[in-house]
């Protein structure tokens, strides 16, 4: 039984508990926004975990593994863009799914920023939110990790 396989690079997946479902931290200020991506994580096959501000975020990514993270780019005091540099001064390996009711522009351009950074942004989601598009791109980014820790095994 593997406890941690460390998987190529060349694979974009990074390190990968074979036995246990992938972690996801959703960066949200709205309350209910970051409720219902928990929700459909949950049901997608993710453990989620949920933060209101970069501050949170910052100390649950100090405490824990996450293999992947939304965000969003408004946060009050913050920017998303501040945890975007926080995410690559740290070594940040999860992917990205940017979910934010900035218009289009700002969303690619902060997509721009963080693959700059060397970060792996999976995909870019307006708000208002719809659930399936959610759902549909956790379970595509679930199924690379399957495989990934398949092929690790």
């Amino acid at each position: 039984m593997l406890e941690k396989s460390s998987l190529a690079a060349s694979n974009g997946i990074g390190t990968i508990d074979c036995d246990a479902p992938p972690r996801l931290l959703v960066v949200e200020d709205d309350t209910l926004y970051r409720m219902m991506i928990c929700r459909v994580a949950a049901n997608a096959g993710y453990v989620p975990a949920g933060a209101a501000t970069c501050e949170e975020a910052v100390k649950l990514l100090q405490k824990n593994e996450f293999d992947c993270l939304t965000l969003d780019l408004s946060l009050g005091a913050h920017d998303g863009n501040e945890l975007l540099l926080h995410l690559s001064a740290s070594g940040c390996d999860a992917h990205i799914i940017i979910v934010s009711g900035c218009d289009d522009a700002r969303r690619q351009e902060s997509a721009a920023f963080a693959k700059s950074l060397g970060l792996r942004v999976w995909e870019t989601i307006a708000k208002p939110v719809d659930l399936v598009v959610l759902r549909y791109w956790l379970e595509r980014l679930k199924t690379e990790y399957v495989a990934a820790a398949a092929v690790a095994a």
